[in-house]
Formats: structure tokens, sequence, C-alpha cells
């Protein structure tokens, strides 16, 4: 028997203890008129640029907290059916 469907290689980010309010912590502390000031040109904010500064900002504070996994999926394993399910079962039979 092979498999139609090979398995796909996906990357995941998963949250370590503490990491949320770590990042709250990064966020109190970051001088968030800088993005302001960067985007202002004769007292007009450009707001796209002002929201693609601060959303990417945001985004490398999360990136930087999280921690990212490759997993393997194949196209018949139920979601459900984790590694820590499948150590159960074996443990079983």
């Amino acid at each position: 028997y092979r498999p139609v469907l090979k398995p796909v290689l996906k990357q995941v980010k998963s949250w370590p203890a503490g990491a949320i309010s770590d990042l709250w912590d990064c966020f109190e502390c970051t001088d968030w008129n800088i993005f302001r000031e960067a985007t202002t040109n004769s007292n007009s904010i450009n707001k796209e640029e002002y929201t693609t500064s601060v959303t990417s900002y945001i985004g490398k504070c999360i990136d930087d907290m999280t921690v990212s996994k490759t997993i393997t999926t194949r196209s018949n394993q139920k979601p459900w059916m984790t590694a820590e399910v499948c150590a159960l079962l074996q443990s079983w039979g």
C-alpha cells in the first residue's frame, strides 16, 4: 500500500509559559510616539505607513516571544490525534 497524498510539513508557533506577560511588558516599555513621528510629514500622518510599521513591530515582538516548530501532518490524521494520544494508544497495546 502506498498513500496517494504525501505528508505535509507545517510550521506552527506555540506560546511558552509566561510569554503573554512578557509580551505585555514589551508593549508597556515601547515608546509608541516613535512610530507616529517617523510617519509624520508636515503635520500629516501617513496612515498606511504608520499602520504598517506598528503591525510589523507587533509581529516582531510576537515572533520573539513564541517558539516555532515543524510538524508533519497526514491527510488521514485527525486533529485531536496528538503525540500524547498516540503514546497512550501504543502503551495500551
